[in-house]
């Protein structure tokens, strides 16, 4: 395995990672709302499965990933757990401000909680099956080999891994800056994107 295939599994990981979607988001959310340790476990447990992903497709699983019904089952349990992270922050909001609770004042998640919540998350999310599966067709055109197509895989985790760690640290950081107004935005602007997320999933498991 050569430095080059290892730097372009990390930029393209980096890359990837930094496309707008549900995971970046509950990771940007979590940053801003609840601080460091709980956007850095989505972004961790983001990071894990993106390398996950990448060495089974390395090992040939892309094909058994790629096909329409293991996509459709997928998109139906990525929709329900984006709908679910959707609807509980919309509950959660909605219950601060009736009982007027201070922001500072609600439940932050913890490191582990968070962990769990984006391996569930990004598991189910068929866009990170699509990405990775689309990345190692391309890759393979100058990759030979399995060990090499297992170093581009730990590339794509190690650029990912730094993304999602500078957004964790950014958001936190504008987390820290924030009004109690613009918290209350964040979570209703985030609740809605969850579920129109999850709506786009349903579509695509009906039209797969």
């Amino acid at each position: 395995m050569s430095f080059s295939i290892l730097a372009s599994g990390f930029g393209a990981g980096f890359l990837i990672a930094a496309q707008v979607g549900p995971i970046w988001l509950l990771c940007f959310r979590n940053g801003i709302r609840f601080g460091f340790p709980a956007a850095f476990g989505i972004g961790l447990g983001a990071a894990v499965i993106d390398t996950l992903y990448c060495v089974l497709g390395a090992l040939g699983a892309a094909v058994l990933l790629s096909a329409h019904s293991t996509q459709r089952v997928i998109s139906v349990v990525g929709a329900l757990v984006i709908s679910w992270i959707g609807i509980k922050t919309i509950i959660t909001h909605r219950k601060t401000i009736d009982a007027g609770i201070d922001e500072t004042a609600v439940k932050t998640p913890s490191f582990a909680s968070a962990l769990r919540r984006s391996l569930l998350a990004t598991a189910s999310n068929p866009l990170t099956i699509i990405s990775w599966v689309a990345l190692l067709s391309a890759a393979s055109t100058f990759i030979t080999g399995t060990s090499g197509k297992i170093g581009f895989a730990f590339g794509v985790g190690g650029g990912s891994f730094l993304f999602f760690l500078t957004l964790s640290l950014v958001a936190s950081y504008m987390g820290r800056r924030l009004s109690g107004h613009w918290l209350r935005r964040i979570d209703q602007i985030s609740a809605y994107l969850f579920l129109v997320f999850a709506l786009l999933l349903v579509y695509r498991a009906l039209t797969t």
